[in-house]
Order: structure tokens, then sequence, then C-alpha cells
């Protein structure tokens, strides 16, 4: 098993409502931004291979308001593998305080047929070092 993959974000005066925090709609941007990025480190979306990932589905805890300026941290780790799809938990800090959570199921596709495809067993064997299956029970930091 694995740790997270963690990047971040700087957020943006344009990220902002009304009431000057950080639109919920940026929660999923910063979502996407976690998990393209773990996706690109374990090689997943390599045109080569005719294989890519989609979103299927997103699900968002919304824990604590986030304010501009300030800089976030996204952790993202696989939760689990399935035939064809990968669930990834994600978790939004903001100066070490966790203020969102989330679930993304990514369904893997033939580029070609766009049609969802089993994953390969090296697909498997890449994801085993951001493995998190208790990802939820990790303390913030």
């Amino acid at each position: 098993m694995g740790a997270p993959f963690v990047t971040s974000q700087n957020l943006r005066f344009c990220d902002t409502d009304q009431l000057g925090h950080v639109n919920n709609a940026i929660y999923a941007v910063m979502y996407e931004a976690g998990r393209s990025e773990l996706m690109e480190r374990l090689g997943l979306l390599a045109e080569a291979e005719n294989r890519g990932v989609v979103i299927a589905r997103l699900e968002v805890d919304f824990l604590r308001e986030m304010n501009w300026p300030g800089t976030v941290s996204i952790e993202s780790a696989i939760a689990r593998v399935g035939t064809k799809s990968i669930h990834v938990r994600q978790r939004l800090l903001v100066d070490g305080v966790i203020v969102s959570r989330g679930l993304s199921v990514l369904a893997v596709i033939d580029t070609v047929a766009r049609r969802a495809v089993p994953i390969e067993d090296g697909w498997r064997a890449r994801m085993e070092a951001w493995t998190v299956p208790d990802f939820d029970h990790q303390p913030g930091r």
C-alpha cells in the first residue's frame, strides 16, 4: 500500500463569489487538478496506449470555506480499482485543515472506440504505490 499523492494550487481572486469565499465550483476544479496530475504521474494518460480515463461520478463534501488569497493542498489516493473503474479519494487542505473531501469514479476507456474497457495488469501495478484504502481515516495534517 502507498501514500497519497500531494500537489497544490494557488487560489485566485476570480475564484471568489459575492460573499468573499471561494465558489463551490472551484472545489471540483481543484479535485480535477489533483486527479489529472496523479493520472499523469502514473502514466495513465499516454495516448500511445489508446487508453484513457473519464470521470463517471464526483462526490464532494464541503466542510469549511476557503478564502483568497491562499494555497490549497490536494491529496489524492487510489481507494479501489474495479474491473473497469478507478475510485479516487481526495481531500483539500488549507493551512493543514481539511476543507473538503471528495470521491471520484473514473472509467477506463478505449480512446478510439470510446467504450469502457477492463483495466490492464500494467495499470494496476502502477497504481499500487498510490493505493490507500483507508484514506478517509487518516488524520488531516
